[in-house]
């Protein structure tokens, strides 16, 4: 049967808040598989994942000097594609028949990236993308994503499209502009665990900022439901995460909460949120896609509020991979080398 052309008007998505299993690939995949099982109970079409939720965000390298010991730790835990682990996650999706898209750590021998996979109701791996440009201190861990990995949307089965962007990714004006035009009717905007403004934080990446004023942005400017995906972390977690007490710097790190996960609609109204910054939950809205034709009647910025005579984009989106042989083959990207699962 062919998939309809049009989406269903009213879909349920929910937005992650919970504490990562710091340093723990095993527990932060069973704890994963447990947070999609319950998605799936609570009748969840589309769920969004926090920023490296798998094994959690590594804010001690905004917190003390480089440790090799600490990151040769975080290479050991972070997820391999393809890898029994990943698979068992890919397993719990096609359990639970949802589409989620999963933040994780990922490892490639012995380099990592803040990687995204959007995994469909049957398991497969639609797409698998890497953030583009680490964002300040994270360039020290990570490597950059690559000309892929500017495709940040994919589109299920009933026509809907769901996008995907991690934490400063959202202030790359012309990345969201290329965002918009692939279509995003539902965005996971994935973020880690933040401090609330206040005296001490940057209020540039503080929580209510990333929330209220950046994902809520996106919401308004791209016409779409968009959800902050948040992690959280207690004073456990930062003794684990070598998150000191008393905080400074550059980044609002927080030494206990952070969370701040939230649905907006494309007129910008929080149509639901988290308890608190502290509580581990599904933030879960009902959302009725008719409100993006709504809200684009008035501004739709690539479409009929755009001027491509005057204004374009450019975008380099050919994979141009490591090695190349005199035959033009070469090693196939991570989603198409997924084993089918049994």
């Amino acid at each position: 049967m062919m998939a309809s052309s049009a989406p269903e008007s009213t879909v349920r998505i929910a937005a992650v808040q919970a504490e990562s299993a710091w340093l723990d690939l095993e527990a932060g995949v069973q704890k994963t598989c447990d947070i999609i099982k319950e998605a799936g109970e609570k009748g969840v079409d589309i769920l969004g994942f926090p920023e490296v939720f798998i094994p959690g965000f590594p804010f001690k390298i905004y917190t003390s000097a480089p440790d090799e010991d600490f990151v040769l730790k975080y290479q050991k835990n972070s997820l391999v594609v393809g890898s029994p682990e990943y698979n068992r996650i890919r397993r719990a999706v096609k359990d639970a028949g949802i589409w989620a898209v999963i933040g994780f750590s990922e490892r490639v021998g012995s380099t990592l990236f803040l990687s995204q996979s959007f995994i469909n109701p049957n398991g497969d791996v639609v797409h698998h993308r890497r953030k583009l440009k680490p964002t300040h201190v994270e360039r020290y861990l990570f490597g950059d994503g690559q000309a892929e990995d500017t495709k940040t949307c994919v589109t299920t089965e009933k026509g809907l499209t769901i996008g995907a962007l991690n934490c400063w990714e959202h202030l790359q004006p012309l990345l969201r502009y290329h965002h918009y035009n692939q279509g995003v009717q539902v965005h996971i905007a994935a973020w880690p665990y933040l401090s609330p403004s206040g005296p001490g934080v940057p209020n540039s990446s503080a929580s209510d900022m990333s929330g209220d004023v950046i994902t809520r942005m996106l919401a308004i400017e791209g016409g779409a439901f968009a959800m902050a995906c948040t992690a959280v972390i207690t004073k456990e977690g930062s003794e684990i995460m070598g998150v000191p007490p008393s905080l400074g710097g550059t980044a609002a790190v927080p030494y206990e909460g952070g969370g701040f996960a939230a649905i907006y609609a494309p007129d910008g109204t929080k149509i639901a949120q988290a308890k608190d910054q502290f509580v581990e939950e599904l933030v879960i809205a009902d959302v009725d896609l008719d409100k993006i034709h709504r809200h684009k009647q008035m501004a739709d910025c690539i479409g009929h509020y755009s001027r491509p005579d005057l204004f374009s984009l450019n975008v380099a989106n050919e994979a141009m991979p490591r090695v190349k042989y005199s035959d033009d083959s070469h090693v196939p990207s991570v989603a198409a080398r997924q084993l089918p699962l049994e």
